[in-house]
């Protein structure tokens, strides 16, 4: 965690949110300390207080975080079920904890130190490398802040990582961690084995009908049938509302000509450069060229590394300097400009490789073009046909009847369950991307006018529920085969299961493991030199954990790595590893230092955390949700 802190304080959100986010603590007691009425805080420690904003920045980030896990954005009920109210909650705590402590010892940062770091920073500066403070303010303005506010997180972030630092600096894995770590890695075990697999134990019967009743009767709740709803759904989007045969040849032929580049690849260069401290250096190596001296003599003598000359495969777009870019792309291939004027200095250039333009023809595209250009012209007729359907529900139109004169295509699903699967167990594939709609859906009667949805697109959905079928339970009949086969599985497993146990029973009996799988025409095979990692490889994770649990000569059996087997094996072989230190890697010795640091600073913080006075205030956190978007 230390390592990741620090590598993010290299950009000005990071740091920002460093102010926030200084430790990741899992939540602790913070349930006593709740305190009722409006505030314009989030929570108070000592003097120290975490503002509505700070709290709605930190609770968007981790929002986001969670929408590129799921692939969308998750609703406020799956924020809280994730834990993000709590969590964003600690982290606050936990920063403003660490404030407060910064602040009545001293801590801080000298405004010169303060402004160097912030002119320093990639993120507020001009292609020339210059701090720009039109870029400061849109890069602040793109979250929300304003000037004030950003230098005082900064200030705050800059005491916390003192104290950070303070208590985490010099901080290693102890030596004997480290050792016992190597020796669990590097541990290497030789095994002999045998599997009782299905086919080993041949065909199970079909069993008799009182067998099977039985069966399903014990297992009933399995088998039945969810509650099932039929709907229809119309769906308000320029998709959906667009009339392709609307769109005349002559309009797909306009925006051909008008956007020609959308539909080709331009033109790109590779282009090679070497940037030059002084006009008088740059005069002379074009003199050296010009005389029959070669581009890569001309870098060589500049100090330049093959590495630093090449600006890739570009467009003409893609050269940011002006200058660059008429010079690069007025040349033939293999020629070499003349002394450039560039934003980094005098610059000679090289054209290595040109690919022409090319454009699809208007054949090609044309159905594409048809298909964006109806979406386009439908879009402008959303909020009529949105009016109309109300408008016609408001007068006593049936759902079907107010969705025909507004225009909106409706779709029909059948026996849905609230999962969104039909009744033959597989997930309906085309119903409407809606966070809420099965949620509403299954919340309904049939025969109201519902209040529409919204769709991820910012769509409209209206839905009207047509049939509930209540959740009941299935006859044997019903499920006949499914019945069967989950019997066939299980009769199997408890097969497999018996004989595993009595050749384990037979080979701790006393019996050698090789007799025992001769007895019942099994193999033995042998796994040599295994570890904990590479084990799982060859028989399974659960056979090498068993492989691993017990001494030199102990008789282990676990599941199989083939579903449905069981592995009965012998510990022939237990070798320790000559280096254990040789076994941890690098990485594996960073995240143990880690955590032990992680845990230091748990310790720190609850610690200091005492000292001061606590307040969380509930209204404070209601107002600074109702500021995310």
């Amino acid at each position: 965690m230390m390592n990741s802190l620090r590598r993010a304080a290299s950009g000005w959100t990071a740091k920002l949110l460093l102010g926030l986010l200084v430790v990741s603590f899992a939540v602790w007691g913070i349930g006593d300390v709740f305190r009722s009425g409006a505030s314009n805080a989030v929570l108070s420690v000592g003097e120290t207080s975490v503002p509505l904003q700070e709290y709605a920045l930190a609770y968007n980030q981790v929002r986001r975080s969670i929408a590129q896990q799921i692939g969308r954005v998750p609703t406020r009920e799956e924020t809280e079920m994730f834990g993000v109210d709590q969590g964003v909650l600690s982290q606050l705590l936990s920063g403003a904890v660490l404030t407060e402590q910064g602040r009545e010892i001293g801590l801080g940062l000298s405004k010169e130190r303060l402004a160097r770091l912030i002119a320093d920073d990639p993120s507020f500066q001009d292609a020339a490398g210059n701090f720009s403070r039109a870029q400061f303010r849109n890069a602040l303005a793109s979250v929300g802040l304003n000037e004030a506010n950003y230098i005082e997180s900064q200030q705050d972030a800059a005491t916390r990582t003192q104290i950070v630092d303070a208590v985490s600096n010099g901080v290693t894995l102890p030596t004997a961690f480290r050792d016992a770590m190597g020796l669990y890695n590097g541990e290497r075990r030789n095994i002999s084995y045998v599997v009782v697999g299905p086919d080993s134990v041949g065909p199970i019967a079909d069993p008799s009908e009182e067998t099977l009743t039985a069966y399903f009767d014990e297992n009933k709740e399995t088998y039945a049938a969810p509650e099932y709803r039929s709907f229809q759904v119309a769906e308000l989007t320029p998709e959906t509302m667009a009339d392709e045969a609307s769109v005349t040849e002559d309009a797909i032929k306009a925006d051909y000509e008008q956007f020609q580049s959308r539909y080709g690849t331009p033109e790109r260069r590779r282009v090679d450069q070497i940037v030059f401290q002084d006009q008088a250096a740059a005069d002379a190596a074009a003199e050296k060229l010009a005389n029959g001296a070669s581009f890569e003599e001309i870098a060589q003598d500049a100090g330049r590394n093959p590495a630093d000359l090449s600006l890739g495969l570009v467009t003409r777009d893609g050269l940011p300097d002006p200058a660059l870019a008429d010079a690069a792309f007025s040349l033939e291939s293999g020629a070499t400009s003349g002394v450039v004027d560039g934003r980094f200095g005098p610059t000679i250039l090289r054209v290595s490789e040109i690919q022409p333009a090319s454009v699809q023809p208007l054949e090609e595209v044309a159905p594409q073009i048809r298909r964006d250009l109806a979406i386009a012209n439908a879009a402008d007729t959303l909020n009529s046909a949105y009016d109309t359907y109300e408008d016609a529900r408001a007068g006593g139109a049936t759902f079907q009847e107010a969705a025909e004169r507004a225009g909106i295509p409706v779709k029909t699903y059948e026996g849905v369950d609230a999962q969104g699967r039909g009744k033959d167990g597989e997930r309906i594939a085309d119903l409407p991307d809606s966070n809420e709609l099965l949620g509403e859906v299954f919340q309904v009667e049939p025969g109201f006018d519902n209040a529409p949805l919204q769709t991820a697109g910012n769509g409209t959905l209206f839905f009207d529920v047509t049939e509930i079928e209540p959740a009941r339970d299935r006859t044997l009949d019903e499920v006949r085969d499914r019945v069967l086969a989950d019997w066939r599985a299980a009769e199997t497993e408890r097969v497999v299961g018996e004989r595993a146990k009595a050749v384990l029973d037979a080979a701790r009996g006393g019996t050698p493991l090789e007799n025992v799988a001769a007895e019942n025409d099994l193999t033995v095979q042998t796994a040599l030199g295994i570890t904990r990692q590479s084990g799982a490889s060859e028989i399974g994770r659960q056979a090498t954990e068993a492989a691993f649990s017990a001494g030199r000569g102990s008789i282990e059996e676990a599941e199989g790595r083939e579903g449905g087997s069981r592995i009965v094996l012998r510990i022939d072989e237990v070798a320790p590893p000559a280096s254990p230190a040789d076994n941890v890697t690098d990485n594996q010795r960073q995240q143990m230092a880690e955590r032990l640091t992680d845990d230091l600073l748990q310790s720190y913080v609850t610690r200091v955390r005492g000292e001061y006075p606590v307040q969380v205030y509930p209204a404070g956190i209601e107002a600074a949700k109702g500021l995310v978007r």
